[in-house]
């Protein structure tokens, strides 16, 4: 994807008010219907537009240079390797390394109660890009807590649009999400995202929508259509399905899906969103083998 570079420059603003600095750069990026504004603080770039004001779900402000030090700390969450949480002054603060690591962090995203707005504090030199304005691992981890507030849920699925009819294809690394993008793209349909689908609800219907976080399968769109058929992989010696209901699909989906492990009442969203999910849609376990035989298969069931 395209991408634009933060680089260093003379003379940067500090006013973090971008109606007080109309010449401010604002990067805009739409993930899964939710409209997520980047507004940097400091001199505009050429190839950055003015973007008219609009209504954001997600407003941030980008500050280059060293980030402020967060003197109080109540840690939430250390993945151990990749990203850590914990609070500041009533903020949620995500940083991109472990609470305790060789290498400390420089990217700090700092969000206010309502997961709404936040400061977003990177080095010189980091690399945004167009389709998706956070760097890695905070751009899914923020949108993991966004989607916590009543709006949707982070799946570890691929996602399938053919002609239509939407089929979301959950499982682990390995259960095959990957080969099922490669054989139904090859077959004509498109792929949302071979790893990482959000579903929301909308006007009534369960809509499954594409991300910019791809696995293998690169082609990925941010698209949206409402989900017909729920399967949870595993590979097999042939075509077979069997349906799932109740306590069995919805831990079958909670296990595949990306909750906050944090918060107690975002988990108590997740698990009723795929209890929600699971009971709006028809849910199957498929087991398959990796050729194109499956297409006709799964549009058949």
């Amino acid at each position: 994807p395209r991408t634009i570079s933060i680089a260093a420059t003379r003379g940067a603003r500090r006013n973090s008010d971008p109606n007080r600095n109309p010449a401010m750069p604002v990067l805009t990026a739409s993930i899964a219907d939710l409209r997520i504004s980047l507004i940097f603080d400091h001199d505009p770039f050429a190839h950055l537009d003015r973007i008219p004001p609009a209504p954001n779900d997600i407003t941030l402000i980008a500050h280059r240079g060293k980030p402020p030090d967060f003197q109080t700390r109540e840690v939430l969450f250390d993945s151990g390797q990749t990203w850590a949480l914990f609070k500041s002054r009533g903020r949620h603060v995500l940083q991109n390394d472990a609470i305790v690591s060789d290498s400390p962090p420089d990217t700090f995203l700092a969000l206010e109660p309502d997961f709404t707005s936040g400061d977003l504090y990177m080095p010189d030199g980091l690399e945004i890009s167009a389709d998706d304005p956070l760097p890695y691992p905070l751009n899914q981890v923020m949108m993991i807590m966004v989607l916590s507030k009543g709006r949707g849920l982070l799946l570890h699925a691929c996602g399938i649009d053919d002609n239509g009819s939407g089929y979301l294809f959950l499982g682990n690394s390995g259960d095959g999400k990957s080969t099922m993008a490669k054989l139904w793209s090859a077959g004509g349909a498109n792929v949302l995202n071979d790893d990482r689908i959000i579903v929301r609800e909308k006007s009534g219907e369960l809509w499954m929508y594409g991300t910019p976080w791809h696995g293998d399968f690169k082609e990925h769109s941010a698209r949206g259509l409402p989900i017909q058929k729920i399967f949870f992989l595993s590979r097999g010696r042939g075509n077979r399905v069997q349906p799932k209901r109740g306590v069995e699909a919805v831990s079958m989906t909670l296990t595949r899906c990306f909750p906050p492990l944090w918060d107690k009442a975002g988990m108590a969203f997740a698990v009723n969103f795929c209890h929600h999910m699971t009971e709006r849609v028809p849910c199957y376990e498929l087991s398959f083998v990796p050729d194109a035989r499956v297409i006709h298969f799964v549009r058949n069931i």
